[in-house]
């Protein structure tokens, strides 16, 4: 027998199951709308942020004699990312030797979940200007991008990547290569002054010798500079100055020069004296020179008589291989201004600065 007091009647069930349905249907939608709100006003908050660190940033490059303009600058990307866009962007180094670039465009992006990686594509040409000379010299690519990863307004790694990339001046192409890229980072473990460095170069070749139109050569290098000073705008015989009596090193694990057939590869470390010359021991192997240099000297990265030469430097070289090839090394020691190979002396060589 049913109890009274506990029985539902048939006009009370429906009502109750319904308003439960509405609820579950209801409460997602209503979390949705909230963390939405709470989302746009998180990324607001952050974008203002941003922008003010932009311009502490640009404050604190001007203090250190860099001074970036925008002719106009936006920062959107709601609402998973950062964009910022920067028209004719340019910077003014200031000091003794003042210089300035600038470009047409720049195009910088960050992802909010990760704002310290900042991925950046510029539009060119550019332009660097010697305001005391009026020297210009130009710069255009077909694609040009520059990727930095830092904190607390310090880079801790940056790498440029171009294609299609041409330098000229007056109309006249000093250099060019079909790919180029440059990577610096902080060492592990070494102090903020030491830099690691990569450059690679595909289908390099210059215009300033003998015409040279067609690319021909490839280049890497890989080296540990330390006691790097400061990027500050300064001549660059007041940059050597520092680095040289802070006791900079430059270690070089690859240099290397392919073209025609045949490489060089330079390793070693070297630095400046007390009396600003090079001192230390580079050691140039080089293989099929004959190929190398005759290609050197079609793309204008050498004159086209140094072909010439390989018959003595394969004679006057120590027995060695490069990249499995049959090769000749060269030991060149630099000390107190002077420059052997090996233990032949060869002459002398001034202060760089």
């Amino acid at each position: 027998m049913t109890d009274p007091d506990h029985a539902a009647s048939p006009a009370e069930t429906p009502a109750v199951t319904g308003r439960r349905s509405s609820l579950w249907v209801v409460l997602p939608l209503a979390l949705f709308v909230i963390a939405g709100l709470g989302w746009t006003a998180a990324w607001f908050y952050a974008a203002g942020r941003a922008e003010k660190e932009i311009d502490s940033w640009i404050a604190n490059e001007a203090a250190a004699g860099r001074q970036w303009n925008c002719a106009d600058r936006r920062l959107t990307g709601f609402p998973f990312r950062f964009e910022l866009a920067c028209a004719q962007p340019s910077v003014t180094f200031t000091g003794s030797d003042p210089w300035q670039w600038s470009a047409a465009r720049a195009h910088a992006v960050a992802q909010v979940w990760d704002p310290q990686h900042i991925i950046a594509e510029f539009q060119g040409p550019s332009v660097l200007k010697e305001p005391t000379s009026g020297r210009s010299i130009e710069a255009n690519w077909s694609l040009l991008q520059v990727s930095a990863v830092g904190s607390g307004g310090v880079v801790d790694r940056v790498s440029t990547s171009a294609n299609d990339y041409v330098l000229s001046e007056g109309g006249r192409p000093l250099f060019f290569a079909r790919h180029a890229e440059l990577h610096a980072r902080h060492h592990p473990g070494a102090d903020g002054n030491t830099l690691d460095v990569a450059i690679g170069l595909k289908g390099a070749g210059s215009g300033a010798l003998n015409g040279g139109t067609q690319a021909a050569a490839d280049a890497e290098l890989q080296a540990t500079i330390s006691q790097v000073p400061p990027f500050q705008a300064m001549p660059v015989a007041e940059r050597l100055r520092l680095w040289q009596e802070a006791g900079g090193k430059v270690k070089v694990e690859v240099a290397k020069l392919s073209a025609g057939g045949g490489a060089m590869n330079a390793t070693g470390d070297i630095g400046l004296d007390g009396q600003r010359r090079p001192a230390g021991a580079l050691t140039l192997a080089v293989a099929n020179p004959q190929g190398l240099m005759g290609a050197l000297g079609g793309s204008g990265l050498l004159p086209e008589q140094a072909a010439s030469l390989a018959p003595l430097l394969m004679a006057a070289g120590m027995p060695t291989t490069l990249d499995g090839a049959k090769a000749s090394a060269f030991p060149f020691v630099f000390r107190d201004g002077r420059v052997a190979l090996g233990l032949i002396p060869l002459g002398k060589i001034g202060p760089l600065y």
